[in-house]
């Protein structure tokens, strides 16, 4: 389990002074908890959110009982970077964020997907290409392009409403893969 690349060690304890670590209960998050024990009594807590997975190599105390001193280790010194990310998904795991989703925005390729599905959708109601722009883009950008002859509000929404007929044609299929 050591060569899993989103491992990071960490001590546990049971005491009611905390010293470098923090009390933590598992009940209190919402992720999904796994707990991995093996023959020799190592400890594995493998946390998955909606994209990301960290597993915390448990040294010490048992962390079946609640609530324990944890303690996070970078055994990797001076190569720091890699557990410092992992150490911060796992603080991100714990306090409940929603890792990967809206805060983080949207990448251009999901936004591209997303503004087709918006343009056919609002195509198949009847509306025109500046009311598919607006929810797309908003009025501002509606208002301020209507005057610009270049016409790149209408050139991105009628690309968007191309994509999707693209895909309703049969190119999702090259999502799936």
């Amino acid at each position: 389990m050591e060569d899993f690349r989103r491992v990071i060690s960490a001590y546990v304890r049971h005491d009611d002074d905390a010293g470098l670590g923090s009390v933590v209960s598992l009940a209190k998050m919402r992720c999904r908890k796994t707990l991995l024990k093996a023959i020799d009594g190592e400890q594995h807590l493998l946390l998955s959110g909606r994209r990301h997975v960290v597993q915390v190599r448990c040294l010490g105390a048992e962390i079946r009982v609640e609530p324990f001193v944890l303690e996070p280790v970078v055994d990797q010194f001076p190569e720091v970077e890699h557990p410092q990310r992992l150490i911060r998904r796992l603080a991100d795991l714990y306090r409940n964020r929603l890792i990967g989703g809206p805060e983080r925005g949207w990448t251009v390729e999901a936004m591209r997907h997303r503004d087709a599905l918006i343009a056919v959708d609002l195509r198949r109601r009847d509306g025109v290409f500046q009311d598919i722009a607006r929810l797309i883009h908003g009025d501002a950008f509606v208002d301020e392009e209507g005057t610009n002859p270049n016409a790149t509000r209408k050139i991105r929404t009628s690309g968007a409403y191309r994509r999707a007929r693209r895909y309703i044609n049969g190119d999702y299929r090259k999502l799936l893969t």
